[in-house]
């Protein structure tokens, strides 16, 4: 290719004469054009406002279960200039209670707030409110949120403890099926075999029977051995 036939291409190069006729129909057009451009940066504004708050609200809702946990980790005794306390374990529990109640109020449904109604479950549960227990650590179970497995498993105990065996098994088959990461299929295997330790002690041999095998995890292997020595008593 000659300079002269370069010259001309560069010239007329596609790309170029495209460039070329978009600013000139800008300029001719620019007043057309105007409100589009308003309106493209109302929506990039717009949107990134969305993402500013959206993480807003979630840190904020972060601290609030934060905040329920520093009251649930505050010791009983007597307080100091350096450290709350509280005076009794009742004290304590109650304001845990509230704490964990005003979170699940205010932020309910999402992560942080479906983790305060498992907490607030459990410590229902440890002061025999059965009922109100049993309508937090549902709300959990029935969820999709990480700790909902933790929640299905303290929901098993509940009903465990007032003869509600066939609905706690089912709890615990429903983990077996579909294990989560905070636990596994042998956990919540081990976990059900405990449970027909007295129901069916010959169904809880065979579960823990199935368990046993070379690759088994040490942790597992462990409580499988315990469990097989206290069915042999």
């Amino acid at each position: 290719m000659t300079r002269h036939e370069l010259k001309e291409q560069l010239q007329h190069d596609h790309f170029t004469d495209a460039v070329s006729d978009v600013l000139s129909y800008a300029l001719s057009n620019r007043r057309k054009l105007l409100p589009w451009a308003i309106a493209i940066i109302v929506v990039l504004t717009l949107t990134g406002v969305g993402f500013w708050y959206r993480s807003y609200r979630n840190s904020v809702r972060q601290q609030d279960l934060e905040d329920a946990f520093a009251v649930l980790e505050t010791p009983v005794g007597s307080a100091n200039s350096y450290s709350k306390a509280y005076p009794t374990q009742d004290a304590k529990q109650q304001a845990s209670l509230k704490a964990l109640s005003n979170v699940v109020a205010k932020d309910g449904g999402s992560r942080q707030g479906l983790i305060a109604q498992y907490y607030l479950g459990t410590l229902k549960a440890q002061k025999n409110d059965a009922k109100g227990a049993e309508s937090d650590l549902r709300a959990v179970a029935d969820s999709k949120s990480e700790c909902g497995v933790l929640a299905k498993i303290a929901l098993a105990q509940l009903y465990a403890g007032e003869s509600r065996v066939s609905e706690a098994q089912a709890l615990l088959r429903s983990i077996v099926n579909k294990p989560a990461d905070l636990v596994s299929k042998a956990q919540a295997q081990i976990l059900l075999a405990r449970l027909d330790e007295t129901n069916n002690p010959q169904e809880a041999k065979k579960i823990l029977q199935s368990l046993k095998k070379p690759s088994q995890d040490p942790a597992v292997t462990r409580a499988v051995d315990q469990l097989s020595a206290e069915l042999q008593k």
